[in-house]
């Protein structure tokens, strides 16, 4: 989990950040209420349904506006006050609770003084804005989302040290499927290879999803979720999956022909993306520009003559979304930085021939980078 050092921190750079004073912020997309403030609602238990919060901000303090059935979660929440008024009692009906969350949000904010609010405009409910602008018209309202966005790219120690235990869960997951899967199974079988793995790892519930494509529905850059397909003895399986932990996920493929040797042509294809691979971590630093990742990977499939093949991006940051800035496309005009988590991800899609990708993940250094994810990649089972 997130620590309060860490959520404090976050919170002090969304202040600095500012390109103009605020009174006080409101913000309330569930993602963010997570980066600021370790509010993680598990989606495993029926206490979350149709549930939201809000997490209001003064200068150096944090007030989290949920309902009481949410108990369990607001306690793990790095904030100074929590406001939660009662939702349902198990005695009587309850009322609408988006509804009631809006009522508590405005009721809070009544008491908060000031004339310039930071809103976040895409996560807050509309409820608490409209209902905010008509109590206080004096009050001037400006959109900090766009503020938000790119603070994120450059992570913190706490940060990464739930990225890891997503790496971890993710590589026992690719470790099992390698070992385990077998001709005739199905794609929901693999799926649940995969899934068994990352949960013991971890010791909890996890939502895992990805791509577990075989044989022809991995000929493209399309991939998809587990289907009833039965998987055929030399079908090549592609798994490119994230396990999310704490609302954060790493992103490992690997791409291995079942039961029984890839052919030369695949075989061929499987070692022009690890050269692609090698290629893309030889960008990986600080101050260079993203397209120089995919210039890379992508050039090095290209330079062997597949460069028809190369139908997708080269790769992505990583963290609370999938995927996030820094984009590694050709017209990229982001630079990397400290503290990008990246994913490099070269694929090649040959129609009756097949189809692969291979991933790794990288945390961006001052000297370089480190390699986050240390699944075994291979073609043969």
């Amino acid at each position: 989990m997130l620590t309060p050092e860490g959520c404090r921190a976050r919170r002090a750079r969304l202040w600095d950040a500012l390109p103009s004073p605020c009174d006080f912020l409101i913000v309330g997309d569930p993602s963010h209420l997570i980066y600021f403030a370790n509010y993680v609602p598990s989606p495993f238990v029926f206490r979350t349904t149709e549930a939201g919060a809000v997490l209001l901000l003064e200068p150096g303090r944090a007030t989290l506006v949920a309902d009481d059935m949410l108990g369990p979660f607001l306690e793990g929440a790095c904030v100074d006050e929590v406001f939660a008024p009662a939702w349902y009692d198990g005695r009587r009906a309850a009322p609408y609770r988006q509804g009631k969350l809006i009522e508590s949000a405005l009721a809070r904010l009544a008491s908060m003084p000031g004339r310039r609010v930071g809103v976040e405009y895409a996560g807050v409910p509309a409820g608490v804005i409209e209902g905010l602008r008509r109590a206080r018209p004096d009050l001037e309202l400006v959109d900090i989302g766009p503020v938000i966005r790119p603070l994120r790219r450059s992570k913190d120690a706490d940060e990464i040290a739930v990225l890891r235990r997503s790496m971890r869960a993710g590589e026992a997951a690719q470790a099992a499927a390698l070992a385990n899967i077998r001709p005739g199974m199905t794609e929901l079988d693999a799926f649940l290879v995969v899934q068994n793995a990352a949960v013991t790892s971890l010791g909890e519930a996890a939502i895992v999803y990805g791509d577990f494509a075989s044989g022809p529905r991995c000929a493209t850059d399309r991939g998809g979720p587990p289907t009833a397909r039965t998987i055929e003895k030399g079908d090549l399986l592609l798994l490119d999956f994230s396990v999310i932990v704490d609302g954060y996920r790493g992103d490992f493929t690997n791409t291995f022909a079942v039961g029984g040797g890839p052919t030369p042509r695949q075989r061929e294809l499987f070692e022009a993306c690890l050269g692609a691979l090698r290629a893309g971590e030889s960008q990986l630093k600080p101050g260079a520009p993203a397209r120089d990742v995919d210039d890379a990977v992508r050039g090095h499939c290209t330079s062997l003559g597949f460069g028809p093949y190369y139908l997708s991006h080269s790769g992505h940051g990583l963290g609370l979304g999938h995927p996030e800035p820094p984009y590694f496309v050709p017209e990229s005009d982001e630079i990397i930085q400290v503290g990008d988590v990246v994913a490099i991800e070269p694929g090649l899609y040959v129609v009756d021939v097949g189809g692969m990708r291979y991933e790794r993940n990288y945390l961006i250094t001052v000297d370089g980078y480190e390699t986050l994810s240390d699944h075994e990649i291979r073609i043969d089972q």
